[in-house]
């Protein structure tokens, strides 16, 4: 991959992870609480995504994504530990919300996470633009 090419999948993995916020904005004022959930971890999901393409990093699951992002970034320091543990939380409750039948999020639940989504994005956008590892 040329670095254009490089950049230019970051950016489209940044634009993503942001419009996966506005989504998950536009869910809870319709009030589906398990889809604005979903939306919530993918912004982080594509935000992270981004991380790895600037970094040179590969996951092929989204597991593997927890685990690297913890090596990489969290273990080494780079990131906060909050961070680490906030992303592995949205995968499990993305799992809740869309296998789970018998499990239902809370509204009080999914609006309490959207502050700390929107802080997990712009803080790993921000690590990106200032390449600060």
């Amino acid at each position: 991959m040329t670095p254009e090419q490089k950049q230019l999948l970051v950016q489209r993995e940044i634009e993503r992870a942001k419009r996966h916020l506005t989504q998950s904005e536009e869910m809870l004022s319709l009030g589906h609480w398990d889809l604005a959930a979903n939306r919530q971890y993918y912004a982080c999901y594509h935000a992270t995504q981004a991380l790895f393409v600037h970094s040179g990093i590969n996951s092929t699951t989204h597991k593997g994504m927890i685990t690297q992002f913890s090596s990489h970034f969290v273990k080494t320091g780079i990131i906060d530990m909050q961070y680490g543990s906030f992303l592995s939380r949205m995968m499990q409750l993305r799992l809740k919300a869309d296998y789970n039948c018998y499990y239902d999020i809370s509204e009080t639940e999914v609006r309490s996470l959207s502050a700390p989504t929107r802080n997990f994005v712009n803080t790993v956008i921000a690590l990106i633009d200032n390449n600060n590892y």
